[in-house]
């Protein structure tokens, strides 16, 4: 047992019988699975046409979407759907986004979205719904029995199985794909067809351009490195989009390499991600990794990965540098950090030779 296990988590394999969706999937569920985690997220593989969510929103955290081919080594030609998603104040005057690259949506609280209407798959498609929360949550507007408009609470441990009232959702997917039996089976008319005529007449009202400033298309980054996959994809928060709470990048690691350097984060925690490199084969894993974390820099422990695998950075905690001593095959690894601007703190000897702690970030001006 190391001083640090409960930092780190290895994402379990989460069979399910969700219709179109790539299965088993990577799910990482925040407090459920690790106790003061303030992140929610899920690697979900889209293979199939279908139509998911009603308008909700969130009372106060931001969500970010992503939506972009499921195969990370070809993540900008490897594009292949039309997707249909719903923005606004007012569930009843939402407007249409039709996405057709890869693209991140931030949902600030109380925005309404949804349907996502998965309209055409030529290539399995991410979805990952990034939350910043511990636990997920949503409202939803309804009419009760006599008429009038409440607002329903629903998330992660108090949503109840759609089949067996007595029991909690296991997110196991069998209502769902009950009611698509009709298309599989029969090649009927998908039952959402019916639902979304409301959500495409509300598209052709005059778009008002409001909500275009949550939906960032993702730029490549080229770069030079050979360890990593270029161009290489991220987003890069305050820079990319005004009032963000996010900072992430996606490196696609070709090679055995050393990554980082020691350092730690002030007063901002971060997550670690290792997974494969393709969404819909989550789970294929063939590297070994070492990262060392500690309290201070002169006490430090080592652990070693070799499936996929969550690590939590809370703030001052120390660790790197990122050691890829074995990759069979090309590694995704993440670093996501929930704040706008990233910032390290490193130890350095100055040119007295004393120790001093220097504070680097994107949030700085180039000297």
């Amino acid at each position: 047992m190391g001083k640090y296990d409960d930092l780190i988590f290895k994402i379990p394999q989460e069979f399910h019988q969700w219709y179109g969706f790539a299965s088993p999937r990577g799910f990482f569920r925040g407090t459920t699975m690790m106790p003061k985690s303030r992140l929610y997220m899920d690697f979900t593989s889209v293979t199939k046409p279908l139509m998911m969510e009603l308008p909700h929103t969130h009372h106060a955290a931001d969500e970010y979407i992503v939506l972009a081919t499921a195969d990370f080594n070809n993540f900008y030609d490897g594009f292949d759907a039309e997707i249909d998603i719903w923005l606004g104040e007012d569930s009843e005057r939402m407007e249409l986004f039709t996405i057709t690259e890869p693209v991140i949506i931030r949902i600030p609280p109380k925005l309404n979205h949804c349907p996502i209407n998965f309209r055409r798959i030529g290539k399995p498609v991410l979805f990952s719904a990034m939350y910043l929360d511990g636990d997920w949550s949503k409202i939803s507007a309804q009419l009760n029995a006599e008429g009038v408009e409440e607002f329903r609470y629903d998330g992660a441990g108090v949503r109840r199985c759609v089949k067996d009232r007595a029991n909690e959702c296991v997110y196991c997917g069998a209502c769902f794909s009950e009611a698509m039996k009709d298309v599989e089976e029969n090649d009927a008319p998908p039952p959402q067809e019916e639902f979304l005529k409301h959500y495409y007449e509300m598209a052709k009202l005059p778009r008002t351009g409001k909500y275009d400033k949550y939906v960032h298309y993702f730029k490549p980054e080229n770069h030079g490195d050979p360890n990593f996959l270029s161009p290489r994809t991220g987003f890069r928060g305050l820079e990319e989009m005004d009032e963000s709470r996010l900072w992430y990048l996606q490196n696609i690691v070709q090679q055995a390499c050393s990554v980082g350097e020691l350092h730690m984060h002030h007063a901002v925690e971060e997550y670690l991600f290792f997974t494969g490199a393709d969404v819909t084969k989550f789970f294929e894993f063939d590297a070994e990794i070492e990262i060392s974390i500690g309290d201070s820099p002169d006490n430090m422990e080592t652990y070693t990965i070799t499936e996929p695998t969550v690590i939590r950075v809370p703030p001052k905690m120390w660790h790197g540098p990122i050691v890829f001593k074995r990759v069979g095959a090309p590694i995704n690894f993440m670093p996501f950090y929930p704040n706008g601007s990233y910032g390290r703190v490193v130890r350095r000897q100055d040119a007295k030779g004393e120790t001093v702690y220097a504070y680097t970030g994107n949030d700085l001006p180039t000297p």
